[in-house]
């Protein structure tokens, strides 16, 4: 077959075939999923995209699902796609594993962060509510997102969480306010992001303050009690670093070769 033009979130055009496409677009998971979207479903539809992602075999199922995945608005769909091509061994599948959405202008300043937060939190799933109710993109509990909401002057509506871009408004606001508090610790930010200020605050007293001269962040995380919240701070980290990677344009640490450093708070590598 030709090569088709690649999917925005694919690096490189993939030959598929007529048939290849015919057949892909005949199946019915593929079907259910595009009625599903149809209708509003989002959460069903998000159940047979997950199936889709999961039973990609072939580079070709690997480019269609990515190239479905866009059509439907799905990057969450996207990151699943992504994730299992780089399992697979795959190449050119980095933009669909870590893909972008729309940021509000209010919080372009944390561009970076909100995808690498929102990617570990819902893996951009706008719709999805956690066992503790932590709702949307940002995955935002609704007292905390009462509070925010009131600290930027914005009115509160629970329902709005499922808005991409309010809820990206409140949790780039949220977690600037952690950042802040923390005097400029992403670490720190990040893990009372995930685990609320009071715990971030009990380590310390515990493990003392990583922000000091001559103490190991990177030990600090380690120590963290709680395995959900270490794992969430390096996941978050690792995120971000990609994302700046791929995005210079949008890049928190521009021109550094060492950008996993800076967001550990050194200023040099090491």
């Amino acid at each position: 077959g030709r090569p088709v033009p690649a999917p925005a979130t694919v690096e490189r055009p993939v030959p598929i075939s007529a048939a290849e496409r015919a057949a892909f677009n005949n199946r019915s998971v593929v079907r259910a999923v595009k009625a599903l979207g149809q209708m509003g479903y989002w959460a069903d539809q998000g159940k047979f995209a997950r199936a889709i992602a999961n039973e990609a075999d072939s580079d070709t199922d690997h480019f269609l699902a990515a190239e479905l995945a866009e059509q439907l608005g799905r990057p969450d769909m996207s990151v699943m796609v992504g994730r299992r091509a780089v399992s697979s061994g795959l190449t050119g599948y980095g933009t669909s594993a870590f893909p972008r959405v729309p940021v509000p202008s209010e919080a372009q300043y944390n561009w970076t962060m909100v995808h690498a937060i929102a990617r570990q939190e819902s893996q951009f799933d706008k719709q999805i509510v956690s066992h503790a109710g932590a709702r949307g993109l940002m995955q935002l509990m609704p007292g905390t997102a009462r509070e925010q909401a009131g600290k930027l002057g914005m009115s509160y509506n629970p329902s709005s969480l499922n808005d991409p871009s309010y809820n990206i408004m409140l949790g780039s606001g949220y977690f600037q306010r952690m950042l802040d508090y923390y005097g400029g610790s992403y670490p720190l930010a990040v893990a009372a992001y995930n685990a609320g200020p009071g715990n971030v605050n009990k380590w310390i007293r515990a493990n003392g303050d990583p922000r000091l001269p001559g103490a190991d962040m990177l030990r600090w995380i380690e120590n963290i009690p709680i395995y959900e919240t270490k794992n969430y701070v390096q996941r978050v980290l690792e995120n971000a670093v990609v994302y700046d990677a791929m995005n210079p344009e949008r890049a928190k640490f521009r021109g550094s070769n060492a950008v996993l450093s800076r967001y550990l708070g050194k200023q040099t590598p090491g």
